[in-house]
């Protein structure tokens, strides 16, 4: 007797592991699934990154991040993106202390894993102050980034 209570006691312990084991498979597999669903959908084209910078380097990166620009210097701005979209162009309007534009320029979205760059200097150079570039993509705002010059 004690034999078949010990067997009997096995076999809940097989019939008890096989139904675990049955559930988390069917979780993987829907796991499995709803990841397949997630890769599958792609994100709409946005403006991940903006860098603001003296210089500028290999993939249009800003190499010397700074907001502060002697009057002479060249600003730059570097725009990243990421996704897929309809609306592609890229606009950077600088802006005076004042408000007035004193540049503004659109360029294409590059392909993935570059960015765009937009530069600004002017001959005689910027007066001091602050200044701001506001980066559009399409025809919305997307980001602003405020800088000063000092003498």
């Amino acid at each position: 007797m004690a034999h078949i209570t010990q067997v009997g006691a096995q076999l809940v312990v097989v019939a008890a592991l096989t139904g675990a084991c049955s559930r988390q498979e069917e979780s993987r597999s829907a796991g499995a699934e709803i990841g397949a669903t997630d890769s599958a959908i792609t994100t709409e084209l946005h403006v991940s990154n903006v860098m603001i910078g003296r210089q500028i380097g290999p993939g249009n990166r800003i190499t010397d991040p700074t907001f502060q620009f002697a009057p002479k210097d060249t600003v730059y701005v570097s725009v990243a993106t990421e996704g897929v979209g309809e609306a592609g162009t890229l606009t950077a309007a600088w802006r005076s202390q004042t408000g007035e534009v004193l540049q503004q320029s659109s360029k294409p979205v590059p392909q993935a894993g570059e960015n765009t760059e937009f530069r600004l200097s002017q001959p005689k150079g910027l007066k001091p102050g602050t200044y701001k570039v506001i980066v559009f993509l399409g025809g919305d705002s997307v980001e602003t980034r405020v800088f000063a010059v000092k003498k």
